[in-house]
């Protein structure tokens, strides 16, 4: 064979293997352009899972009876991986290969062969078949060796070629991740996975109907082009998060990684497309839980710091009415009880208002407020209790959650100003990881549901924030729903509200159930007048007004009063002045009231000790650096409310 004919062999083989036809076919077609143009029979082995060769094609099918572990054979070949060449098929020859087989050699010797080769299928590494030739027309020499070794490597590539597209193609397939190709031109999609068609919504040939533009929503679509030609053409290698539209015309998150390829042909880009849109959810919550927990030490700081000067306008404001009884006195003593409400309500939104929880029955708060609640809301609007039967008790502050049902009422009240319906319900529920809190257990539901005017998503996810308000300028503080929001997390559980423009709004609101105490006799509250003493009372305390005036309403009361800045000299004057209490703020610069406290304690075990302070920070009460035992009073705090407190801790009650 000429060099010209060899060429033109190895281009129609070429042509053959590149046709993407599927691997039985090809290989047929190769031997085929083989016989008998270049040899009489031609057969092709392959390796098998196991090792074994199997024969794929056979051409005539009548091949000769050679057994693969014949000299020279196919077993050899893979073996050496080395082709291997009869140029004479002799009488000795035959009888080897027919292994004695007088009937096998005698076919042999009718077929009439003249020469004999066998090629390895290389990948360059090893050999994953044969290809075997047998002329009767021609002997072989080096020439035909050479071009048929050449022959072997091509289809071996080819066949490699089409295993690891069948390899990739299981792979795409199997991927439990949405992943499709689209044309790089047209960014129509050309192939889509299950987990695609699964994920999306969308029938595989509702796919392979579109353009990548057609999963965005409209007003994305611009930016998706722009970064296509940024990138210069699709498949950039950069991750990035796009909103995907569902069949069902749903958004999700998706984070796209790609990649450029060449698909049949043609320009592509191969997607893999995660959801993320759980990720972005979490994220999003994360950022505004963030920006709560932000907005609610400054709340809590800006609170406690308040609350220091209304404990001295109060305190005086006391002192100078008691003595005149002026009306302007009056005013100013007025006004800063209204400007202690808002300090509770910024501490119940941060979380560190002083709460005195105590076992209540929901259902008997709600049917005590009813009667209240219909003169709030007005005559225009329905209420409804639905209270569930035997529920549980929870543990929490009543006038915390009587404040919580108003504000939600005045909420809803506002929500319907042409007249509606207001529903309160209670319900014993068990949760299990429910919501973003986390809750698990026993719970006991509080539902305040109106038909209102309902809200959208934007509004929503900013009601709890301090002063945020829908109302006209002046028509609210903003500090309602910010109250709700702390009251409920401080007291251990959730809130959750469920709304639409146009259709109502639902707060639903979940407490920890707790155990029922046993029956005891309601305690009757009687306001004392201030209590006097002669013994030494400490007081240690930062903000100076508030320690003077401490010091002069109880020096006012016959008490023997000790002020200093420091713990050092505190527990100096406890050991050496024969002090009998001290009282400390629980909040301080250097070293906090429990710390104080505890020094002195060993230092002076008979001192008593008592605390104020604005709020109960989670690091001082919820986590146990003050003891539910130990003595508090709130700020700002009335003469009364201070003597008898004092008086009480001194008498050891």
């Amino acid at each position: 064979m000429g060099a010209a004919a060899q060429l033109t062999l190895l281009a129609r083989v070429g042509a053959i293997l590149g046709s993407g036809l599927p691997r039985q076919e090809t290989l047929e077609r190769v031997a085929d352009l083989l016989v008998p143009a270049f040899a009489g029979w031609c057969a092709i082995d392959l390796e098998g899972e196991h090792g074994e060769l199997e024969r794929r094609v056979a051409l005539p099918k009548a091949f000769p009876p050679l057994p693969p572990d014949a000299p020279h054979g196919p077993a050899i070949v893979m073996r050496t991986g080395e082709p291997e060449l009869v140029r004479e098929v002799t009488e000795d020859a035959l009888f080897a290969a027919a292994r004695g087989n007088w009937a096998a050699l005698a076919v042999m010797r009718e077929l009439g062969l003249k020469s004999a080769m066998c090629v390895p299928l290389s990948t360059g590494n090893r050999a994953i078949g044969t290809l075997s030739l047998l002329a009767t027309e021609r002997h072989y020499g080096n020439a035909e060796l050479e071009l048929m070794t050449e022959i072997g490597r091509r289809t071996a590539a080819a066949i490699e070629s089409d295993r690891t597209r069948a390899r990739t193609q299981m792979l795409f397939e199997a991927s439990p991740t949405p992943m499709w190709v689209y044309d790089a031109d047209t960014l129509a999609f050309l192939a889509v996975n299950d987990a695609a068609v699964e994920h999306y919504g969308y029938a595989r040939e509702q796919f392979l109907a579109m353009s990548i533009k057609d999963i965005r929503p409209p007003e994305d679509v611009p930016k998706l082009l722009a970064d296509v030609a940024s990138q210069g053409g699709p498949g950039s290698r950069n991750s990035a998060t796009w909103r995907h539209r569902r069949a069902d015309g749903s958004l999700i998150d998706v984070e796209i990684t790609s990649g450029r390829i060449d698909f049949e042909g043609r320009r592509a880009a191969l997607v893999v497309a995660h959801d993320v849109s759980e990720r972005k959810r979490l994220e999003r919550r994360l950022a505004d839980a963030e920006k709560m927990e932000a907005i609610g030490r400054l709340a809590g700081g800006v609170a406690h710091d308040f609350n220091n000067l209304l404990t001295v306008i109060s305190g005086y404001a006391e002192i100078l009415r008691a003595r005149d009884k002026g009306e302007e006195i009056e005013e100013i003593a007025r006004a800063a009880r209204q400007a202690a409400g808002l300090t509770r309500q910024l501490l119940a939104f941060s979380r560190r208002q002083v709460l005195h929880p105590t076992v209540l029955d929901l259902n008997e708060i709600v049917a005590g407020m009813e009667s209240m609640l219909h003169r709030i809301i007005g005559d225009d609007v329905s209420v409804a209790t639905h209270l569930a039967a035997d529920l549980a008790p929870v543990k929490a502050d009543r006038a915390q959650i009587e404040r919580v049902i108003v504000n939600l009422a005045a909420n809803a009240r506002d929500a319907m100003p042409d007249g509606g319906a207001l529903t309160i319900e209670t319900a014993n529920i068990e949760l299990e990881h429910y919501g973003e809190d986390d809750l698990n257990g026993p719970h006991v539901l509080l539902a305040v549901s109106d038909t209102g005017v309902g809200m959208d998503e934007e509004v929503r996810a900013h009601l709890f924030e301090p002063f945020f308000t829908t109302k006209q300028g002046g028509e609210g503080t903003g500090l309602g729903l910010a109250t709700v929001f702390g009251v409920v997390k401080q007291s251990g559980g959730g809130i959750y509200v469920y709304s639409e423009r146009g259709s109502g709004t639902s707060f639903k609101i979940y407490l920890p159930a707790a155990e029922r105490p046993a029956a005891r006799p309601a305690e009757v509250v009687v306001e004392s007048d201030p209590v006097g003493g002669t013994e030494t009372v400490l007081v240690v305390e930062d903000d100076t007004n508030v320690r003077d005036l401490v010091r002069l309403l109880l020096e006012h009361n016959g008490y023997k009063v000790l002020t200093v800045q420091d713990a050092y000299e505190a527990e100096r004057a406890c050991v050496e002045l024969g002090v009998d209490l001290l009282l400390t703020d629980v909040v301080m610069p250097d070293v906090s009231g429990p710390s104080l406290a505890e020094r002195i304690s060993t230092a002076a075990p008979a001192v008593r000790i008592l605390f104020m302070s604005g709020y109960s920070d989670a690091a001082v009460q919820r986590q146990g650096v003050l003891s539910e035992r130990a003595a508090f009073i709130e700020k700002p705090f009335t003469e009364r409310a201070l003597t008898t407190k004092v008086r009480e801790v001194l008498d050891g009650a």
